[in-house]
Parts: C-alpha cells; structure tokens; sequence
C-alpha cells in the first residue's frame, strides 16, 4: 500500500475584527478588578406577573437594593440617613456588647450560654481584624 498523506489546502485568513484593538484593551489581564460601567453579575426577576399587579415591588431605579420587608420604610430610610448604616449600627452594638462580656462571670453560665458568648467573641474579634486589614489598606 503507498505511503498517502492527504494535503490538507491552508484555510483563507479570517477578516480582521475592527473591533479587535478596543476589546483588548477593556479586557486587558492588567485590570482584572474593572468593571465596566453595567457589567459584572446581574440578576433580575422577570416575572410578568409582578410587572402587572406588584407595583410596590417593581424596580423603580437603575440600582434598587431591598433588605427585606419593613413595617415603616420611610422610618428606615431616615435612620439609615441620619443616624447610621446597619453596618455601623451592628458595629456600635457589637463594641457594647464586648464591655458586657469583659464583665460577665463565665463560670456563672452554662455550657451553651459559655459556647454562645465565645462564639460572639470569636466573631467580634474576626470584625476587628477585618477592619484593621481594610484601614491598612490589605
């Protein structure tokens, strides 16, 4: 049997994309933390139902975040502008709390009274080195 090897015809260059130079540079590997301006993970409910009836419920704004059901948000929207982010609340409440611990006589408390106040403290400790991190800019 002869030795065949079937020629293969060398495929037509491929029309050079316009576009090529600007995508590498929006997808230079220098930038891996930027995101364009409406890009990144998006999620969105399409629910035509909810777009008929659900007014309340419909996105109004171009960003809407909804942190659950309350009973007076135009209370919430207030506190969160005047007095502080839930954030910073959960921070002041978490600071207090550690005085309280300081003071409370673990021996007095049961295992899982003793389990939950060190499990509080563990995670007050954890904020704390976050927010070091973040302040030293890590």
């Amino acid at each position: 049997m002869p030795n065949f090897q079937p020629r293969l015809a060398s495929a037509a260059p491929a029309a050079a994309n316009p576009w090529l130079p600007l995508l590498r540079y929006f997808h230079n590997p220098a930038w891996p933390a930027l995101q364009m301006p409406l890009s990144g993970d998006v999620t969105q409910a399409i629910n035509p139902w909810t777009w008929t009836f659900g007014s309340a419920s419909s996105q109004v704004g171009l960003v809407n975040i909804n942190l659950g059901r309350s009973s007076n948000p135009e209370l919430e929207q207030e506190v969160l502008d005047e007095v502080g982010s839930y954030g910073k609340q959960l921070g002041r409440i978490g600071d207090a709390l550690a005085v309280l611990i300081k003071h409370v006589k673990l021996e007095q408390l049961d295992d899982a009274e003793r389990d939950a106040v060190t499990a509080l403290r563990f995670q007050l400790d954890e904020i704390a080195r976050v927010k070091a991190r973040h302040r030293a800019g890590g």
